[in-house]
């Protein structure tokens, strides 16, 4: 029986058929007949040629064979069937609506900041604490200008000196931290702010502001604001940790 090529035999007679290849596309099959013992050639050039194709496509459908064996010899991710995640769904929404019917207004409020509170990051709180006694920080948005003007696209949102400001530790994530606060209700991005030119001005040259502006052909900067908001307020007030210090 004859054994089967392996992988750097084939590879060793696919690049003898490619430098053949080579030749006789260069010289042409027809002039190559021609020629003394050119028939020959042709013939063997032809044999070569498919065993070359047979081999590489057996030792890939091994290939596949043993991929597809060893795939069936792992063992089956556990999975949950469909039913069983869908009546935990039901069970966790008749929960809801369940402690919804039963709680005050207080029992709500308390849930809602619980789980505000777990949303949110240690750099984002100390944004909103920052923010709490309502000061306002300038915010830049860097967009990318269209052929007539307007924007086309936001290239970097909510750039602000807020982070820098209140000390968070990833100065770098400000945007992301105010467009999460902003997401969640608790910051208001507003109109810019008058008399802080200067402010606007260091805040286009933070690193990240920059590289967005460096982004794009033709960009522009959009200034806003940013405060703590209505919902931000009164969830700053009931979580606030110096509350308890106070005399009562």
């Amino acid at each position: 029986m004859t054994e089967e090529p392996k992988p750097d035999v084939l590879g060793v007679l696919a690049g003898w058929a490619a430098r053949a290849g080579r030749d006789v596309a260069r010289t042409g099959l027809g002039l190559v007949r021609e020629l003394p013992g050119g028939e020959d050639f042709e013939r063997g050039f032809r044999t070569l040629e498919r065993a070359v194709a047979d081999g590489l496509r057996q030792w890939l459908d091994e290939v596949d064979a043993r991929q597809e064996e060893r795939a069936a010899e792992a063992p089956a991710p556990q999975r949950e069937p469909d039913d069983e995640q869908r009546e935990k769904l039901r069970v966790l929404m008749a929960e809801l609506l369940e402690r919804s019917a039963m709680s005050g207004r207080e029992d709500a409020r308390d849930y809602l900041h619980t789980s505000l509170l777990r949303l949110i990051t240690p750099d984002e709180a100390r944004i909103l604490a920052g923010l709490s006694d309502g000061s306002a920080y300038p915010v830049v948005h860097v967009v990318e200008r269209g052929v007539m003007g307007g924007a086309v696209r936001f290239v970097l949102r909510n750039g602000s000196t807020v982070g820098r400001a209140v000390g968070v530790a990833l100065t770098e994530e400000v945007p992301h931290y105010l467009t999460r606060l902003h997401a969640l209700g608790l910051v208001e991005i507003g109109p810019a702010l008058p008399d802080v030119d200067d402010q606007y001005e260091t805040l286009q040259t933070d690193s990240r502001v920059r590289a967005a502006l460096n982004s794009a052909k033709a960009t522009k900067v959009q200034r806003r604001s940013v405060r703590i908001s209505a919902l931000g307020t009164r969830f700053w007030q009931r979580c606030d940790p110096s509350a308890g210090d106070a005399p009562a």
